[in-house]
């Protein structure tokens, strides 16, 4: 009898742990997965595809560059890797890591070499460059807000201020869940 009144208690603490780590959990695996734009065009006539994946507190991003507006022509390719972490409702918080840069085209590769890109002028064809350092943005915050929609994840980053709202019209931070 004498240990009823603690093991109530140490049972509603354990439970009310247990439902706080839950809550953090629901919102990152909210995010957790792989996710995708559907093919949009630029200003400049080319066209883009932008594929994240959140695993963990590791976001990887995809960015397909497309010398044409309907994704049908690979211009070039740059993958990203950087650290995240979920902050108050709707917001994340982007720590930047490693960028990687693959032309996919010869023009692409004539543009890389003539622009200098990542401080290299010896750009081929179809071969990774790893761009981190030349980049210069390791370890740099950005800010970002997130709206859910069913399979639907609508995003807005800034690299100064903490966005508070996203424009879901806007097809460029519009992914489908994969």
């Amino acid at each position: 009898m004498k240990y009823i009144i603690p093991i109530i208690i140490l049972s509603l603490v354990l439970l009310s742990c247990s439902k706080e780590d839950e809550e953090k959990t629901d919102t990152t695996t909210a995010l957790e997965g792989t996710w995708k734009t559907a093919c949009y065009t630029e200003s400049d006539n080319t066209s883009t595809i932008k594929t994240p994946t959140f695993a963990g507190n590791v976001l990887t991003i995809t960015n397909e560059r497309h010398s044409d507006t309907s994704c049908a022509t690979d211009y070039r390719l740059r993958e990203e890797s950087h650290t995240f972490s979920i902050g108050d409702e709707g917001k994340f918080l982007i720590t930047l890591g490693t960028t990687k840069r693959t032309p996919q085209s010869s023009l692409a590769v004539t543009a890389y070499n003539s622009a200098s890109k990542c401080s290299a002028n010896d750009w081929e064809l179809n071969t990774v460059k790893d761009c981190t350092e030349a980049d210069n943005n390791q370890g740099n915050s950005v800010y970002c807000f997130y709206q859910l929609s069913g399979n639907t994840l609508y995003v807005k980053c800034d690299s100064s201020t903490q966005p508070t709202s996203v424009d879901t019209s806007d097809a460029s931070n519009t992914f489908t869940k994969q």
